[in-house]
């Protein structure tokens, strides 16, 4: 895969004016930084870009970094542990859906001692040296086992014993030989091999091991007594608790709602708590999980194992090249960073919002940076047959195929980790190649996310309209308050992934008198944690529906962050519909289509909207995929809370069969079921509607529709109703 010589990433996505921004890179020899105010969506034509006078511009040092990247567990032994011990034993609980998912697991690891671990899957123990002492026939995945090494003077003994009877294997493995005495100082690593550089921050830890698990463990345990098969047995049936040993160290994984979720609780006498590195998942089924509690919070003993993962990430710890405040004078707006050298470069986005006390423009752009985390760095072209997405022919960039297996970069929302499970968290703290202004993304071979976001920031910059630019995170945290000054909030293109905070924040905006212009598709769709704000981490659990990449497992529903459910908001009782009066309907990525208008629109009431809009059908044209109608499409429906006095001013049709209906409408496979071509409701609806206290929504229902914004230097009917729409917002909202 291509390498990029310069990669980088500022400690968060947003910030006030003359606030700390610390920069990060990973290059060889100095690097130019500088800041540019970005106005320009195309990174070959940065015309309406500016430069920005910063005291902090200049050369500076870089080398290569190396990521934190991969959870563990680090913790101390009880401080009544002895140096050294003629008999040990390390275990714990494991569970896989893939034992094999990497040559090398460690599970249990001491620092100057022995360590359990899996190799190809079979569980193995190995010396300080990494000599192997003994080792068993492959674990049966999908199952909870205990694994024991026990290791004293004459033998060294593995046990797997499982915990479901039918499904697992049992094994009772000895080596005779001379052993010991084994040293029992240093640190523990549980789910990995020799935790170091671990970096306690405000919220969560960072840090660097080897040999990665992945998969869940619960009760890992340190303890100076040989366990034979018997013992093993009796811990499994309850029989013999862990408490009853001779602990050196254990810690309970339960989680509880409220708890940081990087403390794991110790188990011995005085021992220290440890700390979980790099943001495993907890929360999560073990091995007494019943299924009679689906909150983990009702049930802390169901839920007390953690999952653990080579590619988790939530703060990819490079070293800081830059710390310095931010001009004082500058404006809210999209910025960039750019970090150049004679080898390539990299331009960091940033928004700058404003202050509470600053002045306003009457016009907000709310850029949905949580859904840019859950796409970050996406690989779904990896492996995958065009055909059955598009007719459209498929370009994948350089930036996109340099991250493929490279655990540096992260994963995605939409990724899964070695052992098949999906990922639920999402950092901002680590280099995004697909949120850079000019990406291209493979699928519509046109501007996603950010980079579609850019058409908007264009083409208001170009219309003459001021505006202000926040990010997700401040409408989660500051709530309607802060959106009150604005006459009209518009969205950006995909705002998909949402916290309950942000939709409640927009529904009181819109309710007090707000102007709501919702010009994208797919929005308000997954329901979203905030885990932490330094870094910024999203969460999610995908549940059982949806369109979706992996599912939940069994009894995983509920946000560590929120403590309440995941999965759609609809299924919530808040459909998308509830708020901007339509929804997500269908998802393809054919050609895009163009508007109709609806017999409504002849109304003398709308003519506002229609007003020096000359074309018929609109938007028969457009950076995605030819059309303001495309990629994900929302219709209104009243029975998912479209109120029944909105109006639907137009409608796309004559979607292809690359467009399928949102799963969860489709109760029962049928055979030719179709697509566009043969269910009326595959379509995008442009609707309006007002508030009984003077609020205004209007929704376009359609990704692609910022896509057509520039379309004839801005001389067309998408951006002539557009302008509309915002232009009267402002007008009755303008004291």
């Amino acid at each position: 895969m291509p390498a990029l010589p310069v990669r980088a990433y500022t400690d968060a996505l947003s910030y006030e004016r003359g606030r700390t921004l610390r920069l990060h890179v990973d290059a060889t020899g100095p690097v130019d930084v500088r800041l540019i105010r970005m106005r320009s969506s195309d990174a070959a034509d940065t015309a309406l870009d500016s430069d920005v006078d910063w005291a902090a511009a200049g050369s500076y040092g870089a080398v290569p970094q190396e990521t934190c990247v991969g959870s563990f567990l680090l913790g101390e032994l009880a401080p009544s542990a002895a140096d050294s011990t003629a008999t040990l034993s390390l275990g714990a609980f494991v569970w896989s859906a893939d034992h094999a998912a990497a040559p090398v697991q460690a599970l249990v690891s001491l620092a100057e001692g022995p360590t359990l671990e899996l190799r190809e899957g079979c569980p193995t123990v190995v010396d300080a040296n990494g000599t192997v002492l003994a080792a068993g026939p492959r674990m049966a995945d999908h199952v909870w086992h205990l694994v024991v090494a026990s290791l004293e003077p004459a033998a060294v003994r593995l046990t797997v014993t499982p915990v479901d009877r039918v499904r697992g294997r049992t094994e009772d493995i000895v080596v005779p030989g001379s052993f010991g005495p084994f040293s029992v100082r240093g640190p523990v690593t549980v789910g990995a091999r020799g935790g170091h550089d671990v970096v306690l921050g405000e919220q969560g830890a960072r840090g660097r091991a080897l040999d990665g698990f992945n998969g869940k463990l619960e009760d890992p345990f340190v303890c100076t007594a040989a366990l034979g098969a018997a013992e093993a047995a009796s811990i499994v049936s309850g029989d013999v608790e862990l408490s009853d040993l001779d602990l050196a160290a254990s810690w309970d994984l339960s989680f509880r709602h409220g708890e940081d979720p990087s403390l794991a609780a110790a188990v011995a006498a005085r021992q220290p708590h440890g700390v979980l590195v790099n943001g495993p998942a907890r929360g999560v089924t073990g091995r007494r999980f019943t299924g009679r509690a689906l909150d983990f919070g009702d049930a802390p003993g169901e839920y007390a194992a953690v999952h653990f993962h080579s590619t988790d990430l939530t703060d990819a710890g490079w070293g800081c090249v830059l710390e310095a405040s931010l001009p004082e004078q500058l404006e809210s707006g999209v910025y960039g960073v750019v970090v150049a050298n004679d080898e390539g470069s990299d331009i960091v986005p940033i928004t700058v919002v404003p202050r509470a006390d600053d002045p306003r423009n009457r016009v907000l752009v709310v850029l949905p940076t949580f859904t840019y985390l859950a796409y970050a760095n996406e690989s779904l072209f990896n492996g995958l047959d065009p055909s059955a997405m598009t007719d459209q022919e498929v370009v994948v960039e350089t930036a996109d195929e340099a991250h493929v297996g490279d655990a540096s970069f992260g994963l995605s929302m939409y990724d899964t980790h070695p052992d098949g499970s999906g990922v639920m968290l999402s950092s901002a703290r680590r280099q995004i190649v697909n949120m850079r202004r000019g990406y291209r993304m493979w699928l519509v071979d046109a501007g996603r996310s950010f980079s579609s976001d850019m058409y908007l920031v264009e083409w208001l910059t170009r219309r003459g309209i001021g505006f202000d630019v926040i990010t997700d995170l401040e409408v989660h945290e500051r709530g309607a308050d802060y959106l009150a000054p604005y006459a009209a909030v518009i969205s950006g293109s995909h705002p998909e992934y949402t916290s309950e905070e942000m939709l409640d924040a927009l529904v009181e905006y819109r309710d007090a008198g707000g102007g709501l212009l919702y010009l994208g598709g797919n929005g308000w769709y997954w329901v979203t944690g905030v885990l932490s704000t330094a870094p910024l981490v999203a969460e999610i659990r995908r549940g059982h529906a949806g369109i979706r990449c992996w599912e939940s497992y069994p009894g995983e529903l509920t946000l560590m962050s929120t403590g309440l459910p995941g999965g759609l908001w609809r299924h919530r009782g808040r459909a998308p519909q509830i708020l901007s009066g339509v929804g997500f309907a269908a998802q393809g990525w054919g050609r895009s289509e163009p508007y109709y208008r609806a017999e409504a629109a002849a109304d003398d009431q709308w003519s506002w909207v229609f007003e020096g809009v000359e074309e018929d059908p609109i938007g028969a044209y457009g950076a995605v995929m030819g059309g303001a109608a495309g990629d994900e499409i929302d219709r209104a429906d009243v029975s998912l809370g479209t109120p029944e006095h909105a109006v639907v001013l137009a409608s796309s049709r004559g979607h292809s069969n690359f467009y399928q209906r949102v799963l969860e409408e489709i109760g029962m496979n049928l055979p030719d079921h179709g697509g566009g071509e043969q269910d009326p409701e595959v379509h995008a609806d442009i609707v309006y509607f007002r508030t009984p206290d003077g609020g205004e929504v209007f929704s376009t229902g359609s990704i692609a529709w910022s896509g057509a914004l520039l379309e004839n230097g801005t001389e067309n009917g998408v951006s002539r109703m557009t302008e509309n729409v915002v232009r009267r917002f402002v007008a009755r909202r303008t004291s």
